[in-house]
């Protein structure tokens, strides 16, 4: 969408003098679907959109024009009718081009809404937008309104005004004699009490003026602006309650002890024994050149946070800070301190110093968490909350009135404290134990921080929707009243149209806050659109920290904080040297392996004397080596991206030292490398960089080199990791010498494998029955062995006449030996770089610079081979050149399958002359263009080679974790039939190991002769409720025999245990090897279902054959059997179909019924 035209539909953005004075322009108009259909014009170009808008909820299909959701089907005829100016403005505002009458429509609805708001709300606040930024996004905004100000007169008078015709147009006035009469009774008062001093006007522009004061309201006036400020509130879901607000009247009260001992009282009344009454506590209001009134506590209720020496805290962190001033200001915490010790409470009056006061005992009660289902894992867990929320930081701006000592009592959303509070990481971060407690992890083995990020979240999400169950349960069985989400979101909706429908416009909204933390699960969620505006009255923030304040006032109070400190303080008062961590990647992994670096060196820190102050994480861009010292140690966590690139958040620390000079008070340091070993010369480029910069400066490492990380055998490289962290233990706080871990010489080998080293395979096999089909490959392995569903990476090298060009144009001779490698120039070619890839720099190529930018262009996405044949550039090669040539060829890429055959399964001496070696099987898609699949395997011939590399996959773990005998449920798409195939060839040798055949039981004849067919379902007969394929190839206990099988496959008594229901989805290209790949299998009578569905016209799945009836409820009962097993190498759409279908089939998550026994594979197509 034109910018032009975004500003003619929405003026006021561009309009300084309107955008400020209480509307956020940024804020969305969401539209039905029907309306976003609309926003195109008949050409199908975009006319009225929001895609470029700034807006918090722009993920929430939302467009920018600053209203609330609008629905033209539930308008009047006398709504949709468009003025003649809002229609001339709209068409007049993008140089002539008329906007789709959609945008029209939106646009004089949008004039319309703005129109009622400011007739109905004379006092409009900024809400933190300006017509060029928008704050939407921020949690503080810099021009918000806050009490505490100095305001000028005129401006408290207009408030004032505007104010009282407010409470005459809602009946708190009666009549308009008596509105005059209270006006010029405000207007004087706030006279009389003015003072000369630098005010503070709307826009937050300061000078020396004449400061408005104060004016006495009614108790009835102040009670009604006190509901409309929490009306207009626009962070607060619970407004429909607003009319409900009690007000307790304490502007008599001028002492700090008279304050705090108001407050307690009246808490106790209001929480009514849970019961809770919505109450407001109102101290007098503030008095211009002072401070007013303050409670020191953010909330009434709250527990304490306690520093610990090793950098932890103790109770809530969030409250860290204003325990430390409590304590500073005299309170003893308990003896034996614990996660959950109540703040006392801490006022201070206008002219009188602070208060303290302890909580009475009514409101020290706490809520422990508990859980119907999980009543131990709860109790152990010991998690409570307060018994209320009691916010005691913000005030109320009324009528030009500034209550900065106003608390209020209302009652919690369950997802306050379940999702935010006890769950926040920077709040009680109680996610990680409750997933451990309950054992909500899918791989309980693995630490949760060690997770892949996917998983990771699977097991918080379920911790956190038992937790915020937990809550809300715990509060209705202690009668402590609370809401829930969906009823708190249900309410604040009913009440806003409800409200829309009275006034013509919505309630003031800031999403962020008002869509609760669940998410699109919320129907509030979706109400991204409501308009964001402030009205007065207001809640709003203070200018001053009631602490500082107080310091301020009494300088006897910060000398003895000052003394306090140091022996409160975890911090030194000698300077210590430092640990500094630091971390570069363009993923994750880097991240949280520094995070659990500097968690693992603040405890090993803690309570050594003398020891290190510990610094937290930060990018590698961030280090600044001139503020280090001797002493200090320096860990980098490098991770490296693409072909060998250094991350974005270590250029520029790169570009800043490479040319520095060398330092005379180097630190101490080391590097760990997180990269993949089989992308060869740019393996572990950036740490290798990183180091190398490092040495050069003078800093000094503490090992030999780097540490290597590879996430070719394991991602992340956890004990590569660990390996690290213990090394550093030893050498630098004197821990025991780490044993080195045990492992096999084939394991040994795989972790310390370069690109350089890495085995050959050769090509033994090759099958491909279609054009359009799988391939089925064989590779000898050499000595290697691998496991069934292990993972192979295959470098596939470079033809030899794409390799003898290249040769030829650098005038270089096969035997050849590069200097700079230690392998010949025709190996250098052939196995190492990808010609068909562009070069990386080009800082070789003579003349670079002095080319256009096209040419330049031109070169940088041409394939290396190409540049080097072309003949102009053969002309320009020198020998001087041919070594920076090389080094800036791109890298061979891995190609990454699946192993689809068992090792002990395969007669290798059918296949290997002598036999001799391992061979392994893998199923490859062929993908035009593809460099292994297509271009390779188009012309290799048997006896060509390759280099690999094996890796074993979560996957292949979990397979053979599980009981040879349990029954499996194998699904595969494509390819994924591979990794199927080398389970059924285990599950074949541990049938005939028990049987005692294994050995005698000849398996080449079934691979190598060729198959009798198994048949397919017409795909017309998969309409029917029991298809043709059932009745030929599933006997599901009948007498039906599946062709070409010497067995019957029953599914009775004897043969669940350990049967194999397999569900093959393939192209109909691929039929023939299909059927060869399962034929053994069913000749040995593993198969109890077997359901092949090739491709067909009417789109049928083969997931969908799972819910055929007679299918579903023999797998029904398989999912019953406590060791079953589902394996689903498949696509996403597939497996998404899998999951759905055997959930349904199961009755309930299938994924949560089996845990870890629910295993997949998934790729893309």
């Amino acid at each position: 969408m034109a910018v032009d035209y975004l500003d003619a539909l929405n003026p006021t953005a561009s309009t300084p003098s309107q955008c400020p004075a209480g509307f956020q322009t940024s804020a969305m108009i969401q539209l039905t679907n029907d309306e976003s259909l609309n926003a195109f014009d008949s050409s199908g170009e975009e006319t009225g959109g929001g895609s470029e808008t700034s807006s918090l909820t722009s993920s929430k299909t939302s467009v920018g024009f600053g209203l609330t959701e609008v629905d033209s089907r539930s308008e009047t005829d006398r709504d949709l009718k468009l003025s003649d100016h809002y229609v001339a403005e709209a068409m007049d505002g993008d140089g002539g081009r008329p906007p789709c009458l959609a945008g029209i429509k939106i646009y004089a609805k949008a004039q319309q809404e703005f129109e009622r708001i400011r007739q109905a709300h004379r006092t409009l606040a900024p809400t933190g937008c300006t017509p060029q930024f928008c704050q939407s996004g921020r949690m503080t905004r810099t021009n918000e309104t806050r009490v505490g100000r100095d305001r000028p007169l005129a401006e408290i008078q207009q408030e004032a005004t505007d104010f009282l015709r407010e409470c005459r147009d809602h009946g708190v006035i009666e009549s308009d004699e008596h509105l005059q009469k209270r006006i010029d009774e405000a207007l004087a008062q706030i006279l009389d009490s003015s003072i000369v001093t630098t005010v503070t006007d709307v826009n937050g522009n300061q000078r020396i003026d004449l400061a408005g004061g104060t004016w006495h309201q009614t108790t009835e006036e102040l009670e009604y602006g006190l509901r409309a400020a929490w009306r207009n509130s626009r962070r607060c879901i619970m407004r429909s309650e607003h009319q409900s607000l009690t007000l307790y009247d304490f502007r008599n009260v001028h002492s700090s002890h008279d304050m705090a001992r108001a407050i307690l009282d009246s808490m106790v009344e209001a929480f009514n024994r849970g019961h809770i009454l919505p109450s407001a506590f109102i101290f007098p209001a503030r008095l211009p050149g002072k401070r007013g009134p303050m409670v020191w506590n953010h909330q009434i209720l709250a527990f304490a946070g306690y520093r610990m020496p090793d950098g932890s805290v103790l109770g809530d962190p969030a409250n860290e800070e204003i325990t430390n001033a409590i304590i500073k200001f005299g309170w003893k915490p308990p003896v034996n301190k614990s996660r959950w010790d109540l703040l006392p409470l801490v006022v201070m009056a206008e002219n009188d110093k602070p208060c303290m006061m302890e909580i009475p005992l009514e409101l020290q009660r706490t809520v422990r968490i508990t859980h119907p289902r999980y009543q131990r894992e709860f109790k152990e867990l010991d998690l409570r909350w307060v018994l209320a929320p009691a916010l005691s930081r913000l005030g109320f701006d009324i009528g030009g009135n500034q209550y900065t000592a106003s608390p209020f009592i209302g009652w919690f959303m369950d997802a306050e404290i379940g999702i935010r509070n006890l769950a926040d990481t920077f709040r009680y971060n109680s996610l990680p134990a409750i997933v451990q407690a309950l054992s909500l992890s899918d791989d309980p083995s693995t630490p949760l921080d060690e997770l892949p990020e996917y998983k990771r979240l699977v097991a918080l999400s379920r911790a956190q929707a038992e937790l915020n169950f937990a809550v809300y349960y715990s509060y209705m069985n202690e009668q402590v009243t609370m809401t829930d989400s969906l009823t708190s979101s249900m309410e604040y909706q009913n009440y806003d149209e409800e409200y829309k429908e009275r006034t013509g416009f919505s309630l003031p909204a800031d999403p962020y806050w008002i869509a609760p933390p669940q998410g699109s699960i919320i129907s509030l969620w979706h109400r991204g659109g409501l308009p964001n505006y402030q009205p007065k009255p207001l809640i709003c923030k203070h200018v001053q920290d009631p602490v500082k304040a107080w310091t301020r006032e009494s300088p006897d109070f910060e000398r003895s904080c000052d003394k306090t400190s140091s022996s409160i303080s975890s911090s030194p008062s000698v300077s210590r040297p430092t640990i500094q961590i630091f971390f570069c990647s363009a993923g994750v992994s880097a991240r949280k392996m520094a995070t659990k670096l500097h968690a693992t060196m603040r405890k090993r820190v803690c309570g050594i004397t003398g020891s290190f102050d510990v610094r937290s994480e930060q990018p590698l861009n961030k280090l600044d080596l001139a503020a280090t010292g001797e002493e200090d140690i320096i860990f980098i966590i490098s991770s490296t991206t693409g072909r060998g690139a250094i991350p974005p958040n270590a250029q520029r620390f790169i570009e800043r030292y490479q040319s520095a000079e060398r330092m005379t008070s180097p630190p101490r340091f080391s590097c760990f490398g997180n990269g993949d070993s089989t992308y060869g010369d740019t393996y572990n480029a950036s740490a290798k960089v990183v180091q190398e910069l490092m040495v050069k400066l003078g800093c000094r490492s503490l090992f030999d080199d780097y540490f290597s990380g590879d996430t070719a055998v394991r991602n992340p490289d956890w004990e590569s990791f660990n390996r690290w962290t213990d090394a550093i233990d030893h050498l630098v706080f004197g821990a025991p010498k780490p044993t080195k871990a045990s492992s096999s010489p084939i394991e040994s080998k795989r972790k310390n494998m370069l690109m350089a080293d890495m085995p050959t395979a050769m090509l033994v096999r090759k099958e491909k029955r279609h054009p359009r089909g799988l391939t089925h490959i064989s590779l000898n392995i050499g000595d290697l062995k691998c496991h069934e569903i292990d993972h192979i990476k295959i470098l596939p090298p470079n033809p030899e006449g794409k390799v003898a060009e290249v040769l030829d144009a650098l005038h270089l001779k096969a035997t050849d030996t590069l200097p700079w490698h230690r392998e010949t120039a025709r190996d250098f070619f052939s196995k190492y770089v990808d010609l068909d890839e562009p070069f990386k720099t080009l800082s070789w190529c003579p003349g670079f610079d002095r080319m256009s930018s096209e040419q330049q262009e031109l070169l940088r996405r041409a394939k290396a081979r190409d540049v080097l044949t072309d003949g102009q550039m053969r002309r320009l090669i020198m020998d001087a050149i041919v070594e920076s040539i090389c080094k800036d060829m791109s890298s061979i890429t891995p190609r990454l399958y699946s192993v689809a055959s068992c090792p002990e399964h395969f007669r290798t001496d059918k296949v290997l002359e002598g036999g001799k070696g391992n061979v392994v099987d893998i199923m490859v898609k062929v993908n035009p263009g593809g460099r292994f699949s297509d271009t390779f395997l188009q012309q290799a011939r048997l006896g060509d080679t390759m280099r690999f590399s094996l890796a074993s996959p979560d996957v292949g773990k979990l397979i053979r974790a599980h009981e040879p005998s349990a029954p499996l449920i194998a699904v595969s798409t494509g390819s994924g039939i591979g990794p199927v195939r080398a389970i059924l060839q285990r599950r074949f040798v541990d049938s005939s190991r028990a049987s005692g055949e294994f050995g005698r039981l000849g398996t080449s004849g079934a691979l190598s002769r060729e198959p009798k067919r198994i048949e397919h379902a017409p795909v017309s007969e998969h309409r029917s409720g029991r298809s043709s394929a059932h009745r030929r190839r599933n006997s599901l206990g009948g007498e039906s025999r599946l062709p070409g099988t010497g067995r019957r496959a029953r599914l009775d008594a004897r043969s669940a245990r350990g049967s194999i229901s397999l569900f093959a989805g393939f192209k109909d290209v691929d039929s023939e090897l299909i059927e060869h790949l399962v034929q053994p299998a069913a000749r040995a009578g593993l198969l109890d279902i077997v359901e092949l569905t090739p491709s067909n016209p009417e789109k049928k799945r083969v997931q969908d054959r799972m819910l055929l009836p007679e299918t579903r409820s023999r797998l029904a009962e398989k999912l019953k059997d406590p060791s079953c097993v589902v394996f689903v190498c498949a696509n996403e759409v597939a497996a998404e179909g899998v999951f759905a279908n055997l959930s349904l089939i199961a009755g309930e998550d299938v994924k949560r019924l089996l845990g870890d026994r629910y295993v997949e594979e998934v790729f893309r197509d």
